[in-house]
């Protein structure tokens, strides 16, 4: 292999590719991946598809995503004691130079190949790119199997919870706050709402002998008029986390039953699920998964979030997330990948892809 995938991870990390800002990332990318032999590559928008088309009885997509969160004074790559440090550098720029390293040797592997490079992960799904690629060529996704290449440290992290938005409305009547018995505030009618929603008992689900942790949090609250007035409304966002074997529409029956004896309906209370995207089941059964778990050494883990392998999942292609870099690290300001998480990450995909 002639590219160095250490130092390719450093320039991308140099490059801003905060969502919706991929253009240059994607241009360096298609740009490096045009000098390969054997790789067709084309684009769409700020998305970059290389295949190759060596008629083998098997095929594979890798996919990975361009953008990262915004920065948090940690945008300009440094190495320091057998790490890179910066914005981006697990989640997912080490992956992203991974997957450039495969794509330099995919005329050696045992199954086609497919490597997107996609952009806008990390906001709204409507924004995906992968769904800006499937309007135009839909076809990209005929695979076999596809690996995710988010953060893992190098072991598989098996399907994805689903994930949701929920916000709850309450009403209430305004008044003087001198004379508040005339309203009522429903800033106060939400405490309890708040502290039903914080004392939730959620548990989880063994899948595969794999735990799947549920969550629920209170991302945000609304409310307030002036200081002289008794409020009349109050929104609480909700952010749920739940396991794949439950629909989207089981989970927000969950969140509606959880709250609804504390809602007044006929007065303009309401439970309104803003956004819901299902979850993917592990899928370690797979012939290739189970490869890549056995080359990994190491105990799979249930992926607590949310990622991409559910739009995979969703479309009948079996999935797994397995990258470098600790997940823990993700968007945070001093995140780093070790060396040789990108090492060994490239290494086991190159074996299992050779089989």
């Amino acid at each position: 292999m002639g590219t160095d995938i250490v130092a390719l991870c450093q320039e991308m990390i140099a490059i801003p590719s905060v969502s919706h800002d991929e253009e240059n990332l994607a241009s360096f990318v298609a740009n490096h991946l045009s000098q390969f032999p054997g790789i067709g590559i084309s684009r769409v928008g700020n998305n970059v598809i290389a295949r190759s088309a060596l008629n083998r009885p098997s095929s594979v997509i890798i996919a990975g995503h361009l953008d990262t969160v915004p920065s948090d004074d940690n945008l300009v790559p440094r190495f320091e004691a057998g790490r890179i440090y910066g914005l981006g550098s697990a989640d997912m720029k080490s992956g992203l130079a991974v997957m450039l390293g495969l794509a330099e040797i995919a005329g050696s592997f045992s199954a086609d190949t497919t490597f997107i490079f996609y952009a806008c992960e990390e906001v709204a799904t409507s924004y995906s790119g992968l769904l800006e690629i499937e309007g135009v060529n839909p076809d990209v996704f005929r695979g076999d199997v596809a690996v995710l290449m988010e953060p893992t440290s190098s072991r598989i992290e098996a399907g994805c919870q689903g994930t949701m938005r929920v916000e709850i409305v309450i009403k209430g009547q305004r008044a003087h706050t001198a004379r508040p018995w005339v309203g009522v505030n429903a800033i106060h009618r939400a405490a309890a709402v708040i502290s039903r929603l914080a004392a939730a008992d959620l548990g989880g689900s063994m899948i595969d002998s794999l735990q799947f942790r549920e969550s629920l949090q209170v991302v945000k609250v609304h409310g307030g008029v002036a200081n002289n007035v008794v409020p009349d409304l109050a929104t609480i966002v909700i952010n749920h986390r739940f396991a794949p074997n439950k629909t989207v529409e089981e989970a927000f029956g969950f969140v509606k039953a959880l709250v609804e004896d504390l809602l007044d309906q006929d007065g303009g209370d309401a439970v309104v699920l803003e956004e819901g995207v299902p979850g993917a089941l592990p899928n370690l059964s797979d012939p290739f998964i189970s490869r890549l778990r056995e080359a990994s050494s190491s105990v799979p883990n249930a992926k607590l979030g949310w990622t991409d392998v559910a739009f995979f999942a969703a479309r009948g292609i079996p999935a797994t997330n397995f990258g470098p870099g600790d997940p823990l690290l993700a968007h945070t300001k001093n995140e780093f990948v070790e060396v040789s998480e990108i090492e060994s990450a490239f290494t086991i995909m190159r074996n299992v892809l050779s089989l």
